[in-house]
């Protein structure tokens, strides 16, 4: 404990003394020492002034006050003086270079621009980017909402891969170096940045009927009960709809990057888990409307699909048993 710290402890100690002389004075009185009561009142007032006069001195008549040569305890992390790199390194231990590639439209290529950031290892890339437009780069354009991995809006290209940026460790996605290059998505066209335009993407989904289909459409106001399932009903489809509709799978793909037409695994995986709802009524025809090189048959079989996938969907896996099913029911025709 340094000379700053023992005398800032003592200083409280030193204060506490005077609650003590108020408390002492009140017995004096309620016990009928009359003579003792104004002398602890005195002294308690003696006592006030003197420690109020050494603190204002101490904390008020140097340059660098007491305070601000206390250590300032952060977390578990001990950074000493308020004025040693105070707005980054107070929140880091390790720097980071972060390289974000962004669209030039001058130029029509993407420059590469790099920032300097003190990090720890418990850092998201979305933390890390929020902390370069804050202090870096106010121009910095990005998508983020819930941050915790729901939305689906921060997906980007991160060293290489889509990941969401809200669930994407720092520290577990740098290179030997302790760099990290960043990027928007490519599958999607972009509009700034790393934010990128969902419009084709929404055309997609909404395309397959990714809803419960019924032939009665006065139901949905005159039923009288919930439409029951069992347990194995549900396991059938409850793997495929867990998609937030992220679009990494879409990115991800190689298909969709080079075939604007393809609907994609998105789209696709939703469509199997429709024609496996028991409550579906669409049936057959939600088969029927992917039979064709724009739908099922446009999958080359990768896999990256399902690989990017944060929420453990396997949209890979979707399209191979949507083809199994068309050969089934239309094989023979």
């Amino acid at each position: 404990m340094n000379r700053d710290s023992r005398f800032m402890i003592g200083l409280y100690a030193g204060m506490a003394l005077v609650p003590l002389f108020l408390f002492l004075y009140l017995l004096s009185r309620w016990f009928g020492y009359a003579a003792a009561a104004p002398w602890l009142m005195g002294a308690a007032a003696i006592w006030l002034l003197i420690f109020g006069i050494i603190g204002s001195v101490e904390i008020y008549g140097h340059g660098r006050t007491a305070l601000e040569r206390m250590p300032i305890i952060i977390g578990k992390r001990v950074v000493k003086g308020l004025e040693s790199e105070r707005g980054e390194r107070a929140h880091g231990d390790i720097q980071i270079t972060v390289n974000v590639r962004r669209f030039n439209p001058v130029t029509k290529e993407f420059d590469e621009d790099t920032f300097k950031v003190y990090e720890d290892r418990l850092t998201t890339v979305l933390d890390t980017l929020l902390k370069v437009k804050s202090v870096h780069d106010n121009s910095l354009s990005m998508r983020y909402s819930c941050r915790m991995g729901i939305c689906g809006s921060c997906g980007m290209v991160v060293n290489g891969k889509p990941v969401l940026a809200c669930e994407a460790n720092l520290f577990s996605n740098l290179d030997e170096k302790h760099s990290i290059t960043i990027e928007p998505m490519r599958g999607h066209p972009l509009l700034k940045d790393l934010v990128t335009d969902f419009d084709d993407f929404f055309e997609k989904h909404e395309s397959v009927d990714p809803r419960l289909q019924r032939t009665n459409k006065e139901e949905q106001y005159t039923a009288h009960d919930a439409y029951r399932q069992n347990k194995e009903d549900v396991n059938r489809f409850l793997p495929y709809s867990y998609c937030i509709m992220c679009g990494l799978c879409m990115d991800a793909c190689p298909v969709v990057n080079s075939n604007t037409e393809f609907i994609g695994p998105q789209a696709l995986s939703q469509v199997y888990r429709y024609y496996n709802d028991s409550r579906d009524q669409k049936g057959k025809r939600r088969l029927m409307d992917i039979d064709n090189l724009k739908g099922a048959w446009g999958c080359e079989f990768s896999g990256s699909c399902s690989k990017a996938c944060p929420k453990g969907v396997d949209p890979a896996s979707a399209i191979q048993l949507l083809k199994a099913s068309i050969i089934e029911n239309f094989g023979d025709s």
